[in-house]
């Protein structure tokens, strides 16, 4: 199938999340990535019912309208596969050769994986030599439930794509800063809040070093503000933005953020505090935040505050080149942090693994 490529191209980058879909071109040749074209495309709440897709037709029918209109022509892309549904595991074993390490993987996979093997799709990589036990390697091993990577081939089987790379939302994540910021001796906590679920990825030079998906989203804000005002969910998004709260008594809407951003420190200082019972003495530098819902007015301090880590907005599109005629530097400043995770995508090649 890759063979049909003479060399070795960038890839589409396909980020279908719960609230939206988000595509992207890229180009790179050995130097800054080069943006062609990115656009962002919302869903009905009704396409994913709890974080499941519900209506493939309606998902496929969006990606194949913003395909149109930013004029993609090519078909092959790389999607990515949500927390949720993927397991990312270090293992140590003895340092052995690549076929004794196939043998091994095979015959003991069960043991690592807390599902039924005939239900995922799993795939490792040795990454490094143990730290302590210079006889054996750190191998990092990846499990995604097969229904899911089922679920994305029918959606690109609608809108007529081809999925060359099925990748992980984390490990896109971290490409995309690697290759924009780029790692350097620190540990970084990259954390993408979506609508319905978050993603963290802590990161030593480019490789995981702890990953979590984290139950908050921007969507619940968003529902709380529908209801409380009883208005429509279009109108509690700008509200929730900070685009339309001189509308609203300003005391509700500050209990409503506070009680809701308050469950989202819980829920990010569990995480973090995990972390740091698993490496004590590796301290986290800085926090970037990434997704449609790092935008809300204020998270960043509120989260800084809370977790006592600097806190910056991750936004990647800002630090690659792309034409100010073709690209508003307002709209990329704008949308940028949400399109990290289709940017790790973009910059995958349709001769890589």
């Amino acid at each position: 199938m890759l063979s049909l490529f003479s060399k070795s191209e960038n890839l589409i980058g396909l980020d279908v999340g719960s609230h939206s879909v988000k595509l992207m071109q890229a180009y790179t040749d050995n130097s800054t990535p080069r943006l062609l074209s990115m656009g962002i495309a919302p869903l009905p709440r009704e396409a994913f019912i709890e974080g499941r897709l519900a209506k493939p037709e309606v998902v496929a029918d969006a990606i194949r309208l913003l395909a149109n209109h930013l004029k993609i022509k090519r078909k092959a892309v790389a999607v990515s596969i949500s927390g949720y549904d993927v397991m990312i595991k270090k293992i140590e074993l003895p340092t052995m050769t690549e076929d004794e390490l196939a043998v091994r993987m095979h015959s003991e996979l069960g043991q690592y994986i807390p599902y039924n093997i005939d239900e995922v799709d799993v795939d490792y990589q040795v990454i490094d030599v143990s730290k302590n036990r210079p006889n054996f390697m750190d191998v990092l091993l990846v499990a995604a439930k097969k229904e899911s990577i089922t679920d994305f081939n029918n959606i690109l089987r609608l809108c007529g794509f081809d999925a060359f790379v099925v990748d992980v939302d984390f490990f896109a994540l971290s490409n995309s800063f690697e290759v924009t910021y780029g790692f350097g001796d620190e540990r970084v906590a990259l954390l993408d809040i979506g609508a319905n679920k978050s993603i963290m990825n802590i990161a030593y030079k480019g490789l995981p070093v702890f990953t979590r998906s984290i139950s908050i989203g921007g969507n619940q804000l968003t529902d709380t503000i529908k209801d409380f005002f009883n208005i429509s969910v279009e109108e509690a998004e700008s509200v929730k933005l900070g685009e339309s709260v001189g509308k609203y008594p300003m005391r509700d809407l500050e209990e409503i953020f506070v009680s809701t951003i308050t469950g989202w420190m819980t829920e990010c200082r569990r995480a973090v505090d995990f972390y740091y019972h698993n490496y004590p003495e590796e301290k986290i530098a800085t926090l970037y935040l990434s997704g449609g819902s790092c935008r809300i007015p204020g998270l960043d301090k509120v989260l800084r505050e809370h977790l006592d880590i600097p806190v910056e907005i991750f936004n990647p599109i800002s630090r690659i080149q792309y034409e100010a005629k073709q690209f508003d530097p307002a709209y990329v400043d704008y949308i940028g942090p949400q399109m990290a995770i289709s940017l790790g995508l973009a910059l995958r090649k349709t001769k890589e693994k």
